[in-house]
C-alpha cells in the first residue's frame, strides 16, 4: 500500500513539474518531494522521473528568473542522490548520463548545477598524514660550513633565484638550494616542503612520468636551520626572514626552468611545452587522487590588494566566476615545469569522502594550467602589453597559434583526467573546443582591462611607507607620488592586464565554465569506476 501511494505522490509531482502552468513555488515543491524520494525511497523512482528533472533543468521557461538557480539545484542534487542511492543501476546510469547531458549542453546556472551535482559525487581519499616536527634549537651555521661538511664542490657562482640561493654542483650536474623564509612567514611552512620531499621519494609512490623530487638535506640532524654568512647577494633581497631560517635541497639542473618562459635561448618550442604541461598536468592528477593537494600551481587573485581585509584573502574562487586579477603576472613564475611539480610547501593533505572542497581544488589545477598555456603564446613579445600610444588596448593575438592553443587544452584535461581517474577518457570533448580557443585567443591576446582600483579602506590599512612603496612598484613617479594623501580617495591604478573589470565577473566565463565540466567529469569518472567497474 505505501509503495502504491508513493508512485502516485511522485507521479503527481511529475505532473506538476511538467505542466506549463504551474509556478515557481509549485514546481519547487514538487522537486523537493522527489528529492526526499530519492533518498528514502529510490526505488520508487523511474526512469521518466528522471527525463522530467533533465527537461526541467536544460528547457525550463522560467530559466530566466534569477531564483531559478535554486529550483534547478534541487533537481540536479535529486539526479546526484539517485546516483549514489539507487539499488537499480539502470536507473543510476540513466540520473549520470542525465547530468553529463546537462553539463555539456547548457550554459548557466544549468551548466553550474551539474557540475556542482556531479563534482559533489562521494568517495574515499586517503592522504598522507604527515607529522609536524616541532622547531626547538634551530642551529645556526654558515653557509661556507655547510659546503665543507656536506662535500659540495660549486661549479658556478651562487645567485639569488627569487628567495632561493642557488649554486650548480660540479658532481651531479645539479643544483644546490637553498631557500628562506620571507619575513613575514612561519618556518614551519619551509619544514613541511622538506618532510613532503622526504615523503614522495620515500618510494611509496610510482610515477611513470619524469618527476624530479629534490633531496632535502640535513644540518645538525635537522631540515631547518639559520644560514649565516652567505654572500653579498642577500643586500638586493630584502623580503627575507630576519632569522634568514632556510631549508636545503639538491635539484635537478632544470629545477628553475618553466615551461612558458620568455627568455628565447630558454623558450620551449611548441611540442616541447606540450609535453612538459601534459606531464605536469597528469602529476597534478595522479597527486590529487593519493589526497596530495597542490593548493597553488600558480597564485590566483581576485583582488591582491584587499588580501588583509576580505574573508576571501583575496584568493580566487573560479566558480565565483568574479574578474581575475593579473592573470598575466600569476603565471610569471608557475610551480611547474621540466622537472615535474615543484614548491612542496603548498602541498596540503586530504583525507576522508570527497565533497565539493575536491572539485573546487581541481577546478583550480585545471584553471592554473589553461592560464600558463595562454601566458606561453603572450610571453613571445613580454612587451607587447597594455595600452599602445594612442591609449588603446595592445593587441597581442597574433602571438597565438590557434592549433597548438586547441591542442594544449585538449591534452591537459585528457592527461589530468587519465592521471585522476587512473582511467583514459572515452566519448566527444565535453565542451566546444573551438569556441574556447577562439574566445581565450580574444581576451587572452588584447588587454582592454588594465585597472584596478586601490580603495580609501585600503589605504588606510597601509603605513606611510606601504603606501609609497605599493605606487612605486606600480610604476609611478615621486612628483605624483607626492601628489596623493593617503586615505583621500580611490585611486585608479594600471595594473593589468586583468580578466575582466575592477570588482565585475570574468570576462571569459567561457573559460569557467570548461573548468567546471573538466573538474566535474573528473569526480564523476573516479566515482562511477570506483562504483561500478571495480577498477
Amino acid at each position: 500500500m505505501k509503495d502504491i501511494y508513493l508512485k502516485k505522490q511522485r507521479m503527481r509531482s511529475e505532473d506538476t513539474i511538467n505542466d506549463s502552468t504551474s509556478d515557481f513555488t509549485s514546481k519547487y515543491f514538487a522537486v523537493s518531494y522527489l528529492y526526499s524520494l530519492s533518498e528514502t525511497d529510490p526505488d520508487i523512482i523511474e526512469p521518466e522521473t528522471i527525463l522530467t528533472l533533465e527537461r526541467l533543468i536544460k528547457k525550463s521557461k522560467i530559466s530566466h528568473q534569477r531564483r531559478s538557480f535554486f529550483l534547478f539545484r534541487q533537481a540536479a542534487e535529486t539526479l546526484s542522490s539517485l546516483i549514489v542511492r539507487s539499488h537499480d543501476r539502470d536507473i543510476a546510469e540513466l540520473a549520470f548520463s542525465a547530468l553529463k547531458n546537462i553539463l555539456n549542453t547548457t550554459g548557466g546556472d544549468s551548466h553550474r548545477v551539474a557540475a556542482e551535482s556531479l563534482g559533489s559525487l562521494p568517495f574515499s581519499v586517503h592522504g598522507p598524514e604527515l607529522k609536524d616536527i616541532p622547531i626547538k634549537n634551530v642551529p645556526r651555521v654558515s653557509w661556507q660550513k655547510v659546503l665543507d661538511e656536506k662535500g659540495f664542490e660549486i661549479a658556478s657562482p651562487p645567485e639569488f633565484i627569487g628567495r632561493s640561493f642557488v649554486a650548480g654542483l660540479a658532481r651531479n650536474n645539479g643544483l644546490l638550494v637553498f631557500k628562506f623564509a620571507r619575513s613575514d612567514d612561519s618556518p614551519n611552512a619551509l619544514v613541511r616542503e622538506a618532510l613532503w620531499m622526504e615523503h614522495l621519494a620515500s618510494g611509496e609512490y610510482s610515477f611513470p612520468p619524469r618527476f624530479n623530487i629534490p633531496a632535502a638535506i640535513k644540518i645538525k640532524n635537522t631540515y631547518l636551520f639559520s644560514l649565516k654568512g652567505i654572500p653579498s647577494a642577500t643586500a638586493g633581497n630584502k623580503n627575507l626572514h630576519p632569522e634568514r631560517y632556510a631549508i636545503g635541497f639538491i635539484a635537478d639542473k632544470d629545477y628553475f626552468t618553466y615551461p612558458n618562459d620568455s627568455v628565447p635561448e630558454t623558450r620551449p618550442g611548441d611540442t616541447e611545452f606540450r609535453e612538459v604541461m601534459f606531464r605536469n598536468a597528469w602529476l597534478l592528477g595522479k597527486l590529487t587522487a593519493l589526497g596530495i593537494i597542490h593548493s597553488a600551481p600558480i597564485p590566483l587573485f581576485h583582488n591582491r590588494v584587499q588580501r588583509t581585509r576580505r574573508r576571501d584573502q583575496g584568493l580566487y574562487e573560479w566558480f565565483r566566476a568574479g574578474r581575475l586579477d593579473r592573470w598575466l603576472e600569476s603565471c610569471a613564475y608557475p610551480n611547474l615545469g621540466p622537472t615535474g611539480i615543484r614548491d612542496f610547501e603548498h602541498l596540503v593533505t586530504f583525507r576522508g569522502v570527497s565533497d565539493r572542497t575536491l572539485y573546487r581544488h581541481i577546478g583550480n589545477h585545471v584553471l592554473s594550467l589553461l592560464l600558463v598555456i595562454g601566458s606561453y603564446f603572450r610571453n613571445k613579445d613580454k612587451d607587447k602589453v597594455g595600452f599602445d600610444a594612442e591609449g588603446e588596448p595592445v593587441d597581442a593575438r597574433s602571438l597565438f597559434d590557434e592549433h597548438v592553443l586547441r591542442e594544449s587544452i585538449r591534452g591537459v584535461f585528457l592527461h589530468y583526467y587519465q592521471g585522476f581517474t587512473g582511467t583514459d577518457f572515452s566519448g566527444e570533448m565535453p565542451f566546444d573546443l573551438d569556441v574556447l580557443t577562439s574566445r581565450m585567443i580574444e581576451e587572452m591576446g588584447v588587454d582592454r582591462h588594465m585597472e584596478e582600483i586601490l580603495r580609501v579602506a585600503d589605504q588606510n590599512a597601509m603605513t606611510a611607507k606601504e603606501f609609497r612603496r605599493f605606487l612605486e612598484v606600480r610604476g609611478f613617479s615621486d612628483e605624483e607620488i607626492k601628489k596623493f594623501r593617503k586615505g583621500a580617495e580611490e585611486i585608479v591604478i594600471q595594473s593589468g592586464p586583468h580578466l575582466g573589470e575592477f570588482n565585475r565577473q570574468i570576462s571569459l566565463p567561457e573559460l569557467i565554465e570548461s573548468v567546471g565540466t573538466i573538474s566535474a567529469l573528473c569526480i564523476a569518472g573516479r566515482y562511477w569506476k570506483e562504483k561500478y567497474l571495480n577498477i
